[in-house]
């Protein structure tokens, strides 16, 4: 008889477990980390805190991070020079504390946009 090939529940559990400490032991794992972190910080500093508003100020740090570590290294480096240590973790950071309100300008830019091509905003 052939030997068992399938995996039980257990098995698939600890591997999917497995795979998500590797992914934030990694670059994009440790970015993802500093913007939520970021995202709870501007979430603290609110002045009405509601677990909603929470919820997306941290899910919304962490996507920034992902997405604008980059630009927020380059603008980090010109305000304060080279950065030494974990520039990028502090890039992280900084993008998830600023992530709701670069979300904003973001979304606010493509709505003029729109209103300008003559479209219809949130459509």
């Amino acid at each position: 008889m052939p030997p068992e090939t399938s995996s039980g529940l257990l098995e698939q559990i600890a591997f999917f477990f497995a795979a998500c400490a590797t992914w934030i032991a990694g670059e994009a794992g440790r970015a993802f980390l500093a913007g939520v972190s970021g995202g709870f910080v501007r979430w603290l500093m609110a002045d009405r805190r509601k677990l909603r508003d929470g919820a997306v100020s941290v899910v919304a740090g962490g996507l920034m991070s992902l997405y604008a570590s980059p630009l927020m290294l380059v603008v980090l480096e010109r305000w304060f020079g080279a950065l030494s240590g974990d520039a990028a973790g502090a890039a992280g950071f900084a993008a998830g504390l600023a992530g709701m309100s670069l979300a904003k300008l973001i979304l606010g830019a493509i709505d003029a946009h729109a209103r300008r091509m003559g479209g219809t905003p949130n459509a």
